[in-house]
């Protein structure tokens, strides 16, 4: 008995000793191999606090472990974290150094590129900062290329061509730029993601020769074009995504021929037409993501077929019709996402019922019908609800047992506040806007889930006022609120340190700024607009600028000087204070604020000479300056470019004298160049990102004369440029430099004391629409070469001293009698004096007497003309604006008159 059991000891011993052995045999990697390793992270390792983006763990970067030591362990590269040796001939086939600090220009050169036996690389979340080296093509062996999110520019190597045992290729996230190259050796290829990166091109026709793709990803590009038909042909495809990239064009039938597709993502393109029917025969699918794109028609019935559709993300994009009930038949539906679109008629029943539903997002479309919220009863998993703008009307009833995340009511025909929010503890979204809700806010509402909610729009109602004054409010995660467009009373609420986003516009909130505002640490945006605010700005609200991007105090009853509005720092885009009773100089440290785009003083007391400080600012496009007392000359730049981009400039009544600024002229490029995105607003770059709903920016607002009338613009279109310096006392002749702003759509330089010729340069200015040069001391005759002005609108040169006949081609035909009146010289239609009578009544020297007064009483007087070429673009209709009429109107005509009158005496 102890002669076996000394055998089957020395048995184990031999057997530990031999697996030991082949271990140490097999761990030990080739010395070329592992000086190769020595040589890479001596030239790229750099430690750091963090590594990377995703770096939420604390341990320390692959790479650091490694050592050169020639101890037993150390030297036995094959066991260093990261790498993976063969177990037979102990080279090298795997490295994975995603995350380890890693910085530097690899070249072909590098050590990394002499580990020929490596099947797989993983440089991921890295910082190279490099274009990806020819030598990748010489690594034949590579099965796995993973180098996403490490600051790759350039083109993609031709020499990824020879990488024919390819089956994993993740360049995400980097700045590629140009097209896909050839990969047509890839024939393994069954795993290819180019997404998040800066390719720029077509997608090209090699990838038909990859047939045995089963994951192909080219999404967060710059990829153009249309989507390519033969991407059915890859009928081994599991996944597809091409989103965000610029591809137009419809969505190819041929797609419906990928029957093992499981994802498909073309969200966040420019594609159009209606969605293909044949994505109905794509049964296994489990996604389909075709957001914010350009397309219509109605959801395809085929899509009853998608019995495993888990997701469905159709926002943003211009569907109609109704919402299919047979989705209700897709019983494994969790996410239903259809909003931003035209759907109209119910809500199907079936739909609302869904068992698995979790996040129902309908809002933004124009669906109509009541609803009894106990049809939810059924979706017992539902915690994301979002109905907003629609026509509906909701029936809140209290035995609601749902725990909402997110909740969206807003203009659901709500008449107070539903009574089971008090049990939500939990919600994180609330969206009650323009609904009936009245009155005072309950207390009870202020304790709504104190912990977690972060966004609160309660705007669009009628509501009074709180239990308190001032109230301070208690949710400790409030990031945004939006309160405005309601009947609030009482001093400003006071939000949490952490608020984000602060809108309390259009309300009856009254008293000064309250100190507590200048402790919001985190602040971003805050409009107390429109409210009947008093007292003087807090110079404390300088504490703010480190992060504070939007400050809107427009509209109220604010006095004294302006503070300093900067700190040490400023991050301020857009700043209005119009329509106060400020007084004193402008604070000269604006012209530290580098990002400011957007200044509106107008309507104040300020007195101060022009600004010219600001002309540094690079990004400045907007100055209104309007209604103040601003004086003196404007001189003259100085030695750089001045106002590079600005494209809106309002100096109009005020007291400024001297000729025009020629010279700054020549130094306005935006209003020379064309702008690339006529579509766009200015200030679309500040988004409030509003947690499921769309990132809404905030819109520029501004009030100004365009074509005769009071205009509210409460977007600005980014290719609007205007130069109003109207009622001022400028002298001189229109500056020739002022020819070579091309781009310009509004020019007024009415009621000053302009001389000389209507000059013919004008005509440079095609884009123009509305010329007002009224109400000064021009002479000679109105040139020819303004017919050329195709989509000019408004033309007023009353109440000067121009004489002959007038043009009476192409635009010039169009325009009334309004246009010409006071000039006693000129002749022709539409007035009555024909050009055969100047030699019985010559033209007088001077305006009569009769004419001043008329023209002080109609200065105002112009008409819009609709009627003229195809070509003239109106620019005065945006979305949003009002015209001022009525009382307020003829006090305006009354008080240019007045101050018109005082000049001439």
């Amino acid at each position: 008995m102890k002669k076996e059991s000394f055998h089957f000891s020395y048995m184990i011993l031999l057997l530990t000793i031999a697996s030991l052995f082949l271990t140490s045999t097999q761990l030990r990697c080739h010395e070329d191999e592992r000086s190769a390793l020595l040589e890479f992270k001596a030239t790229f390792f750099n430690r750091k606090p963090r590594c990377c983006d995703n770096d939420f763990l604390d341990e320390p970067p692959k790479i650091e472990s490694w050592n050169a030591s020639t101890g037993e362990i150390q030297s036995h590269c094959c066991s260093w974290a990261g790498v993976e040796c063969d177990k037979v001939s102990g080279h090298m086939i795997s490295l994975d150094l995603s995350c380890s600090c890693l910085s530097g220009k690899i070249n072909s050169n590098t050590s990394l590129f002499r580990l020929l036996r490596l099947r797989s690389l993983d440089l991921a979340m890295n910082d190279f900062n490099c274009q990806i080296p020819p030598a990748i093509g010489n690594l034949g062996s590579l099965s796995h290329l993973d180098f996403f999110h490490s600051n790759f520019m350039g083109h993609i190597p031709h020499s990824l061509g020879n990488l024919s045992n390819l089956v994993h290729l993740d360049l995400s996230t980097n700045m590629l730029m140009g097209t896909i190259l050839p990969l047509k050796n890839l024939t393994l290829l069954t795993h290819l993601d180019l997404s998040n990166n800066s390719l720029d091109g077509t997608i090209p026709t090699y990838f038909g020769d990859i047939l045995k793709l089963n994951h192909l990803d080219l999404g967060s590009n710059f990829l153009t074009g249309e989507i390519p038909p033969f991407l059915g042909n890859l009928v081994q495809l599991k996944y597809l995504s091409l989103g965000n990239n610029e591809l137009m064009g419809q969505i190819p039938s041929s797609l419906g021929n990928l029957v093992q597709l499981t994802i498909l993502d073309l969200s966040f393109n420019q594609l159009t037409g209606e969605i293909p029917s044949s994505i109905g025969n794509l049964v296994q699918l489990t996604n389909i993501n075709l957001r914010s794109n350009q397309l219509v028609g109605e959801i395809p019935l085929s899509f009853q077929n998608l019995l495993e559709l888990r997701s469905l993300t159709l926002h943003s994009n211009q569907l109609s019709g109704e919402i299919p009930s047979s989705l209700g038949k897709l019983t494994q539906l969790t996410d239903i996402i259809l909003s931003y679109n035209n759907f109209h008629g119910a809500i199907p029943s079936t739909v609302l019922q869904l068992q698995g539903l979790g996040v129902l997002d309908l809002s933004s479309n124009n669906l109509s019908g009541t609803i009894n919220f106990d049809v939810f009863s059924k979706a017992k998993s539902l915690y994301v609800l979002i109905l907003s703008s629609n026509k509906l009307s909701l029936i809140v009833e209290t035995n609601i047992t749902h725990k909402f995340f997110a909740l969206g009511l807003g203009s659901c025909n709500l008449n107070g506040f539903p009574k089971f929010l008090q049990d939500q503890d939990y919600l994180v979204v609330l969206d009650l806007s323009h609904n009936n809700i009245s009155g005072q806010v309950p207390e009870w509402f202020l304790n709504l889930s104190i912990e977690f909610l972060s966004h609160l729009n309660l705007s669009g109602n009628f509501l009074t006022s709180f239990a308190q004054d001032p109230v301070i409010f208690k949710w400790k995660s409030l990031l945004d609120v939006d309160l405005s467009f309601n009947k609030l009373q009482g001093s400003i609420p006071i939000p949490t340190s952490k608020i984000r986003n602060y809108f309390i516009s259009n309300n009856r909130l009254s008293g000064g700024i309250s100190l507590l505002i200048c402790n919001l640490s985190s602040i971003q945006m805050i409009d107390l607009s429109s409210n009947n605010l008093t007292g003087f700005i807090s110079q404390c609200l300088s504490k703010l600028s480190g992060t504070l991007k939007v400050m809107s105090l427009r509209s109220n009853n604010f006095i004294g000087k302006i503070p300093q509005l900067n700190g040490n720092f400023c991050m301020l885009s857009m700043i209005d204070l119009s329509y106060n009773k400020l007084q004193g100089p402008l604070p000269r440290s604006l012209r530290n604020c580098n990002g400011l785009e957007f200044l509106n003083f107008a309507s104040n007391q300020i007195r101060d000479v022009f600004p010219s400080w600001l002309s540094s600012l690079p990004s400045l496009k907007v100055l209104l300056l309007q209604y103040n007392r601003f004086h003196g000359l404007i001189g003259e730049p100085g030695d750089g470019i001045d106002f590079p981009m600005l494209q809106i400039i309002d100096l109009s009544q005020n007291n400024f004298s001297g000729s025009l600024p020629s010279k700054y002229f020549k130094h306005w490029i935006a209003m020379k160049v064309s702008k690339t995105y006529p579509s766009s607003y200015i200030g679309d770059a500040i988004m409030r990102c509003e947690f499921l709903f769309p990132n809404v920016t905030y819109d520029y607002s501004m009030s100004v004369i365009a074509k005769g009338i009071q205009m509210n613009y409460s977007k600005i279109q980014e290719y609007l440029t205007l130069i109003d310096f109207s009622s001022n006392n400028f002298i001189g002749a229109i500056p020739e430099t002022i020819g070579s702003l091309k781009q310009l759509k509004l020019v007024n330089l009415s009621n000053n004391m302009l001389s000389g010729s209507l000059p013919p340069f004008l005509a440079n200015l095609t884009n123009l629409e509305a010329l007002d040069l009224s109400q000064n001391q021009l002479s000679g005759e109105i040139p020819l070469e303004l017919t050329q002005l195709t989509s000019l609108a408004v033309f007023n040169v009353s109440y000067n001293r121009l004489n002959g006949p007038i043009p009476q081609s192409r635009q010039f035909a169009t325009f009334e009698n309004n246009s010409y009146k006071g000039n006693s010289g000129l002749c022709g239609n539409p007035l009555s004096r024909k050009c055969k009578d100047l030699k019985a009544s010559p033209p007088s020297s001077s305006t009569s007497k009769e004419d001043q007064d008329s023209g002080s009483a109609m200065e105002l007087d112009w008409k819009i003309v609709c009627m003229g070429y195809a070509s003239g673009l109106v620019i005065g209709v945006v979305l949003g604006n009002t015209l001022i009429t009525g009382r307020r109107a003829e006090n305006l005509v009354k008080n240019f008159s007045r101050r018109k009158e005082r000049r001439r005496r």
